[in-house]
Parts: C-alpha cells; structure tokens; sequence
C-alpha cells in the first residue's frame, strides 16, 4: 500500500514541474490537473474574498439536515465532521462531533460561506465530487493543497431524483488514518436520502412549477410549452425539440433577465438556428426565483413560407458558423448575436450593430462582409459590397440627415453601421429608425465564458510563438472588463510585452487598476444592477443617501449591495 509519504512526495514533484507518478491513482491525478490548469491555490485556506452568505432556506441544506443529525447521532463521539455544499461547492451547513473537529474546521476554513471549488482551493471531498459527478476519496496528501493533508474526506453528490441533476453534495470527514470505505457507504445513503427529501417535499418551488405546468397543459389547444427554475426544466413534446442544446442553466438565466423586464419576453435560438420568440410568465408574481412558464413561438411546418424560411435559416447558421471561426466565443448569448446579425445581413434593408465601448461592433461588420460575399448571390446587393460605417454615436445631426437621405435613395446599397451605446441609451430614436435592423452586442460581463477563448485568440494574433499559462487565464476570466475586448486586447499586450519567455503568467499582467476585481463572478442580472447603482451614483455625484432615495431602497440595503457587487 502505498503511503502518504510518498503520495506528498509525487504530489512536490508534479506541482513543480508537472512530473506525474505511477503511486498516484488516476482520479487524485485528474483532480490535480484540473486544479493546476485552473491556478488553484496549493498552500493555504481559502481566500476571505470568496466568502458569501449563505441562503438558510436553502432546499439542497433542507433536505440535507434531518439526513445529516442522523448520520452524527449514529458517529457518536467519534471525530467526524459532515458537510453540505451546493451546486457551486459553496458550503451551506456544517456538523461537528466535537470540540476537536471544531477546531480543525475552523482551522482549515471549512465554514458555512466558503467556496470549495476546484478551481479555488484544489481537490477536496467539496469540489472534487462535483466535478468527477461520482463519489469520491481524497486522503490525506491527496488534496491539491497541503492545508488539508490532516483529514481523510469522502463526498457525494445529492441528485434530484426527478430531474437527475446534481444540487449540491455530501461530505464527511475524519482525521487520517480512518477506513474510507466505511465512509463511502454512509455518505452514499445519506445522500440518497437527501435527494428523496427534494423531491417530496423539500423543494415548494419544484412542486409549484410542476403544477403550473400541468394546468398550463391542460389548457386549450396544445402549444409549444416549457417550464423552467433554477434546478430543472421540463416541456411538453412540441417545445422540448426548440429548446436548443445549451445547459438549463443558461436558460434560466436568461429568463430571470427577462423576468425582471417590462415586456417578460426573449429569444431563442433553437438547435437549427431559428430564432423563436419566447413570452415568459412567473409562476409565482410574488417570488420570481419560483421558476417561469414559458410559451414559445414557432412558425407550422406545413406554412406555405416554410421551405423558404428554412432556406434562409440554414444560410444564417452556415455564416454565422464562418464568422464564428474568426470572432471566438461559445456563449449562447454570443452564438445568438452571430445567428440574428447573419439573418439580417442576408435578408434586405440596412443593419446597424450597438453596444457598449469595445465590444468588437466594427470587427463583426468587417467579419460578416467578408464571410457572406461568396453565398449573397440571390440577386441582391451582395454582402462583400455593403459599406461599413462606424461610430454613428459621433455624428452631428447635419451629417446623419444626410445619410438618412442616402439610405432612402432607390438603389441604395445596403449599408452596415456601428454606434456605441449601452441597451440603446443615448442613441435616438430618429437614428434607430433609419435601420430595417437593429442588433446588440453584449459586454463580456453577460458572456464571460468567453473570455478564456477571446484571450487565446488575441495572444495568437499579438505574439503567435506565445502560450498562455493556466494561471493567467484563471485571472483574466476572474477580473471586470469595462473597456470589454478592446480593454482586454489591451493587458494582453502588455503582458507579453512584459513577458521574459514565451509562456505568459499570472505574474506579467498588469495589475486591474481600471475596476476592482469581484468577489466572485457575478450573474447577468448582478452585472445589469451593478451597471444601474452605478449609473445613479454617478449622477447624485456619489450621495448615497440621495441614490438610496432614487432606488426606492433603504440607506442599509443600498451599502449591502455596494459591498455584494464591489462597488463599496
């Protein structure tokens, strides 16, 4: 049996120089490397800085409690410590059997609020489990970081019964040398028991969009249906195949954006590239975390345009896939923004692209131009010949008359415009209704999974013999970008300037002087609020008093929240 003292040993080695050893299971090996790649801390507990408070009425830490008393009553006085996490292996509860392992957790930062991802503090029972989705052991000197050597942790995931997803997970705890597979069977019914308790009565929400769901079957002539909150999704048979591919939590996501709209409505881009016209209701008005019905929009197979709409469906789909191998990013919300600029560019009219400073307005133009030339021969202006002109915003209002004359002339080719702006704030509507088309390009606060490839992208570009280290690529998708891509293309090229060798660090980038750098990431929702307080800050001249009157909140939630979203 192979000991921990040479299981340290191999861990030294590979986190020096990535040297991997036969002792070392497969699993502990994957963990490892997967904490690596994300620059993970190996020394230490966690940072203060990804602390958060917990929500008490958790459904996941609801369920789990009634199971976890039982497992300590059965311990006894034995040194054991179980823990809750949710889905983000952010620890929501914790149970001790003594003084001892009180103080070892305490030590160790494994309290209520601390986040335990991977990517965070390396390979533990917390995180470890919701990456490998499976049951796992990791002991002693098998954590990533060495603060954790003491203990032997065994995790599992709490899976919902009636949807299959994983909610959070269980982790129980001793100090080395205990048996682990005693552990794992204990754990593993535990955590099956936590997950029946979601699904019979631990989770209000759950049963509330179920029932929503039916009565909203129930009702007249059947229609493309869906139902959506935080943990599941269900739809009916006609709106399950137009839903698309993305994860349900992209999709919530966007309907807690919409939610918090006046008009309640999005859109979707289906699997094949149509996009559909969503109407999005609470289920519950009074608690919008409760979930949404959704009621899509899409047109009969058997219209007499059906043929032709799906033509132009595949056209848009095929350019759109073109200019996404020039322009990178894989969010949905990015993917979106390819699909509708291509529709408009292939269909007649003018099209205008906005959105805030440094989102890439004028490289998409450039971009669709040059991808659509060889497929726009349906005898209309061809794409390839559509001017491009930018920054609209700058124009006095003389010169944009005389465009609009311009435009409206027979034979006017189709044009392609930029203007920056921030959901359409500061451009007016006479500018706007000169275009048939009209699209946003969101900021990288609404599609930060992007940043990763973006960043890849713009090294090759700027220093193509450069390759950038895992933990560079950690702290640029954990900091703001305001400036967008232009700001980050910006610190790539210093970085490289700073750069000794070929492989850029953590450690050549500038620091982020331009916006403090954020607790944690924060959701679409968070940014869209963050912007908004900031915005009157800005024009009370920073009283908070005055913003707090403004807002329509008190003095008290107000500095709340200028702590939660990095604005104090």
């Amino acid at each position: 049996m192979v000991g921990q003292l040479e299981i340290a040993r191999a861990r030294d080695m590979f986190l020096q120089d990535g040297t991997e050893s036969p002792l070392v299971r497969p699993a502990t090996l994957r963990a490892w490397k997967r904490s690596r790649a994300a620059g993970a801390a190996h020394l230490g507990a966690p940072s203060l800085a990804s602390f958060e408070e917990v929500e008490r009425d958790s459904a996941v830490l609801r369920a789990a409690e009634p199971v976890v008393s039982a497992i300590m009553r059965r311990l006894g006085t034995a040194d054991y410590a179980v823990m809750v996490t949710d889905r983000d292996a952010r620890i929501l509860g914790r149970w001790m059997s003594g003084p001892t392992m009180e103080a070892l957790m305490d030590e160790m930062c494994v309290v209520p609020g601390a986040l335990f991802g991977e990517s965070d503090i390396g390979s533990t029972g917390l995180g470890t489990v919701l990456e490998d989705r499976s049951t796992t052991v990791v002991d002693g000197t098998e954590h990533y970081n060495t603060r954790f050597d003491r203990v032997v942790a065994v995790g599992t995931p709490i899976v919902h019964p009636g949807t299959g997803c994983i909610e959070g997970a269980l982790d129980l705890v001793c100090p080395t040398g205990a048996s682990p597979e005693i552990m794992v069977a204990l754990i593993e019914r535990a955590a099956q028991d936590a997950g029946e308790h979601l699904l019979t009565g631990y989770a209000a929400h759950d049963r509330a969009l179920l029932d929503a769901f039916l009565r909203s079957e129930r009702r007249g002539p059947r229609r493309p249906v869906a139902a959506v909150n935080a943990r599941m999704i269900m739809a009916n048979h006609l709106a399950e195949p137009l839903l698309g591919s993305d994860p349900a939590w992209v999709l919530w996501e966007r309907v807690q954006t919409a939610l918090s709209s006046p008009r309640s409505s999005l859109r979707l881009t289906d699997a094949h590239g149509e996009v559909l016209d969503v109407d999005v209701r609470p289920v519950d008005p009074s608690d919008r975390t409760a979930g949404a019905l959704l009621q899509l929009s899409a047109a009969p197979p058997t219209a007499p345009s059906a043929r032709a709409k799906a033509r132009d469906r595949d056209a848009a789909v095929a350019l759109a896939a073109i200019v996404a191998g020039d322009l990178p990013g894989r969010s949905e919300s990015w993917r979106t923004t390819l699909v509708l600029a291509s529709r408009a560019l292939l269909a007649r009219g003018h099209l205008l692209l906005h959105g805030p400073v440094g989102t890439g307005k004028s490289a998409l133009a450039e971009a669709l131009r040059s991808a659509a030339s060889p497929a726009d021969t349906d005898g209309r202006s061809r794409a390839a010949d559509s001017p491009v002109i930018d920054d609209l915003h700058t124009w006095s209002p003389a010169r944009l008359a005389d465009l609009r004359r311009e435009l409206n002339a027979d034979g006017a080719p189709r044009v392609v415009a930029t203007a920056t702006s921030h959901h359409a704030q500061g451009l007016s509507d006479e500018l706007l209704a000169m275009f048939d088309h009209v699209i946003e390009l969101p900021d990288l606060s609404r599609r930060p999974e992007d940043i990763a490839d973006i960043a890849a992208a713009v090294t090759a570009k700027v220093a193509p013999q450069t390759v950038l280290a895992p933990d560079a690529v950690s702290d640029l998708v954990r900091r703001s970008w305001p400036g967008n891509v232009a700001q980050l293309t910006r610190t790539l090229r210093a970085a490289v300037e700073r750069a000794p060798g070929n492989r850029l660090r953590a450690t050549d980038l500038p620091p982020a002087t331009e916006v403090p750098r954020s607790r944690r990431r924060l959701t679409y929702l968070e940014s869209a609020e963050r912007e908004a307080i900031a915005a009157v800050l800005v024009a009370v001249h920073g009283n908070r008093s005055k913003a707090a009157e403004v807002l329509g909140v008190s003095r008290a939630t107000l500095y709340r929240k200028l702590e939660a979203l990095s604005l104090d």
